[in-house]
């Protein structure tokens, strides 16, 4: 009876048809050991049959993350589709709330990662002060009209700043400033029609409305471009677009890419999804094509590189709203998880050098993410922090 409603379950998940009561009760059934047999049997009849039936869309794809514990010693087959689709027969399966992640150890029995805390997930929400030094607080505002800068509409929806010029705008250049703090995150829409998503702890200062024969924007933190193509007044020419991110700049030709300049990462990491950019910093330039990702080390000699091979969707994936860690560290993950739920992590002995792969879904709270994390290789226990004072301390103890 059990076997054949944790199938009825899958199929009905896989379809994108579960109720929210039925995805429940499917991942409490997916948690139990007792179970591991029956859903490894499921998947490898699912992989077994046409495959085609069983991804048929990116629909279903990113509904449905399919977590992979297995051994090194006994690897098997591995069928890869496009755009990040991995299914692999295994020791061990696991689902959590449409996530995948896999790892190449088992977690023995007997250990077990303490999770005593828990922090909401990041929500819509930014600062935007304006250039006469008006600010408005985003997670506060209604939906609808916030204020108008010259012949430019400055409006929110959700989660997307819009601005929009509705007439011809003769006046001073006004820059504005969009900040999202930590556990926050927005997206906006430039008075060009670029789109840009920030995530949290980031900004974007920018001109209400472009003018002249550049389109220029400074960032903190991590952003994603998608730079609308606009043509200078001759008709002819492309309006170039630059990002300044402390003293590198990016040249930009119409194009989508992904800049994490976080001053706790040891890089800033700029990434090429579509078009053509020009890393520039100093004396030293790198020119990217879509699926390359400049690296500039932020040591001394700030050493400038290329890696002329990047799984772009894991970088991006931020944006389309997941946690997704390939031979991350642990120390790495965290990093992310701080920014996101507003929390602070403390190392309390050796930092760990554990990897994770992982791709969890970011609208799950703290817990929720660190038991996923629990299913992997990473032994750990993360508590709150006795007498914390200000903001949320987690003390991480590796075992």
């Amino acid at each position: 009876m059990e076997q054949e409603r944790c199938q009825y379950l899958f199929d009905r998940y896989v379809c994108s048809k579960a109720t929210v009561e039925e995805e429940r009760e499917f991942m409490e059934m997916v948690i139990r050991p007792e179970n591991k047999q029956i859903l490894m049997e499921m998947l490898q009849r699912y992989m077994q049959g046409d495959f085609t039936s069983v991804v048929p869309s990116d629909a279903v794809e990113d509904k449905l993350r399919v977590l992979i514990a297995c051994e090194q010693t006994a690897p098997q087959a591995v069928i890869v589709r496009a755009k990040r689709w991995l299914w692999a027969a295994a020791s061990v399966v696991v689902l959590v709330t449409a996530t995948y992640l896999f790892r190449h150890k088992q977690v023995p029995a007997t250990s077990q990662a303490v999770i005593v805390v828990d922090a909401p997930a990041a929500k819509n929400g930014a600062v935007l002060t304006l250039g006469n030094g008006e600010v408005i607080q985003l997670d506060d505002a209604a939906n609808g009209a916030l204020t108008s800068q010259g012949k430019v509409a400055i409006s929110k929806s959700s989660d997307v700043v819009t601005y929009k010029l509705v007439g011809k705008d003769s006046g001073a250049v006004t820059y504005n400033t969009l900040r999202t703090p930590r556990g926050r995150h927005m997206s906006i829409e430039l008075a060009d029609g670029s789109k840009v998503w920030l995530n949290a702890a980031s900004s974007i200062r920018f001109p209400s409305v472009f003018k002249g024969r550049e389109r220029h924007v400074d960032i903190t933190g991590e952003v994603y471009f998608e730079v609308a193509r606009m043509l200078m007044p001759d008709g002819k020419h492309k309006l170039p677009f630059t990002v300044t991110v402390g003293d590198m700049n990016i040249e930009v030709l119409g194009t989508h890419f992904n800049v994490n300049a976080y001053p706790d990462e040891p890089y800033v990491a700029t990434t090429l999804l579509e078009g053509a950019v020009k890393v520039k910093q100093g004396n030293r330039e790198a020119g990217l094509l879509p699926g390359q990702q400049s690296l500039l080390q932020r040591n001394e000699g700030q050493t400038l590189t290329i890696n002329k091979h990047v799984n772009t969707a894991e970088i991006t994936a931020w944006k389309d709203g997941y946690f997704h860690f390939e031979s991350t560290t642990l120390t790495s993950a965290l990093r992310q998880f701080s920014r996101w739920y507003d929390v602070d992590f403390i190392f309390e002995g050796r930092e760990p050098n554990d990897k994770i792969f992982a791709i969890i879904k970011r609208s799950n709270n703290l817990s929720t993410v660190l038991k996923a994390l629990q299913t992997t290789n990473s032994h750990f226990t993360i508590e709150k922090r006795s007498n914390a004072g200000t903001g949320e301390k987690l003390i991480v103890r590796m075992q």
